[in-house]
C-alpha cells in the first residue's frame, strides 16, 4: 500500500543521511509527502500513521522538519478520509492547533 511504501522510502532516506549521504536527508516536503500517501490510503490505521509522523516532526530537534500548515492539513485530511466516528474530534484537535500556530 502507498503509505507503507512511502514510509519505507522515508526511513531509507533517514538511514542514508545518517551514513553521510547528506544529499538525501529528508526535509519537510519528504515528511508531508509520506503523510499525504497515508491520508490517501484511508482508514483509521492510516490516519494514525500520518499522526505518528506528525508527532515525529513535532518532537524532532531538526527545525527543518518541524510541521507547517501543510503538515497539519494533511493529518486533517487523513482523519477526514478515515471513516472513523472520532474523525471530527481528531480533525477539530488539529484545526485548533493549527489556529494557535498561525
Amino acid at each position: 500500500d502507498a503509505g507503507f511504501q512511502a514510509e519505507c522510502v522515508l526511513n531509507r532516506m533517514l538511514e542514508r543521511s545518517k551514513q553521510g549521504f547528506t544529499n538525501v536527508e529528508p526535509d519537510i516536503n519528504s515528511y508531508n509527502t509520506v503523510m499525504n500517501a497515508w491520508a490517501k490510503t484511508g482508514g483509521v490505521d492510516s490516519a494514525k500513521r500520518a499522526e505518528a509522523i506528525l508527532e515525529r516532526m513535532e518532537n524532532s530537534s531538526n527545525k527543518r522538519i518541524h510541521p507547517n500548515t501543510v503538515s497539519y492539513s494533511t493529518v486533517l485530511d487523513a482523519w477526514a478520509r478515515s471513516g472513523s466516528k472520532d474523525a471530527g474530534f481528531q480533525a477539530d484537535c488539529y484545526e485548533n492547533t493549527q489556529n494557535i500556530l498561525t
